[in-house]
């Protein structure tokens, strides 16, 4: 088989990204003989690049990167068959927020990272690391979320509160925000998603029947759930939509809403 011929896909490379090509083409041979999604630890970009170019270079296998928000630096890889249905592959990703119990102060995001290395993760299970007000959120793989939110107490002497957070509820800053008025024939959940993620309705019932929609960052399957201003739905590597308000009626008797879209 082509994927395994290794002289052809890594032999350019040398030392540590050489490691990184034949660790990506072993995962790319399981996908291909195993028939089913496979999936790398976190890479950097450096890596992200080898492995793309591997995948790309095999003509019978796809990829998805994602590293829990849209403008993530290091990201998984799912390497899967090309004919596999690509809305069947969920990168399994998690979340942690650490939040300081009293102000940092000079702490920086090496800290960070060195506080949950610390608690025996290794750095391939780590993704980014986000700096916010009260402390940092840190994406991870989803097997390291006990060994941190157990072990981690402090950063820099700092006590620290450690707890799991959706991944929509991550404060990096998004690609773009852009506000639609829309109108909808009532504030169910059906109706207000599928215009603010613009699909059709007979998609967003599918989509929320399947458990893939938040309202406020929990999961809600029932289409007729009622929406309220400030509200915010999610779906998983579609962003979210915020109803920023509730404008009235038109003539004909439907709400008009002006939404906030986080892409």
């Amino acid at each position: 088989m082509i994927i395994f011929d290794k002289a052809r896909f890594v032999g350019h490379l040398e030392g540590d990204e050489r490691d990184v090509g034949i660790r990506i083409l072993d995962i790319a041979s399981q996908a291909y003989e195993g028939n089913r999604p496979e999936y790398t630890d976190f890479l950097d970009p450096r890596g992200q690049e080898i492995a793309v170019g591997i995948v790309r270079g095999t003509n019978c296998l796809s990829y998805h990167l994602d590293g829990g928000y849209p403008t993530a630096e290091r990201c998984r890889l799912a390497v899967f068959p090309d004919y596999f249905p690509r809305e069947r592959v969920e990168i399994p990703l998690a979340a942690l927020d650490i939040e300081g119990t009293t102000e940092f102060v000079g702490v920086t995001h090496r800290d960070f990272l060195g506080s949950v290395l610390g608690c025996g993760v290794r750095r391939e299970k780590v993704g980014d690391i986000i700096l916010t007000d009260q402390g940092a959120q840190v994406v991870l793989t989803p097997e390291m979320v006990s060994a941190v939110a157990n072990s981690l107490q402090a950063v820099q002497r700092t006590p620290v509160f450690v707890r799991s957070i959706e991944l929509e509820q991550l404060e990096a800053a998004p690609r773009q925000v852009k506000e639609l008025r829309v109108t909808v024939a009532s504030m169910r959940l059906d109706a207000v998603a599928s215009a603010g993620f613009g699909t059709s309705r007979t998609q967003m019932l599918k989509e929320i029947k399947g458990g893939k929609v938040r309202v406020n960052w929990k999961p809600v399957d029932s289409p007729a759930h009622g929406i309220r201003p400030n509200d915010v739905l999610s779906i998983r590597g579609r962003g979210r939509v915020e109803v920023a308000d509730q404008l009235g009626l038109t003539r004909k008797g439907r709400i008009n809403l002006l939404l906030k879209r986080y892409i």
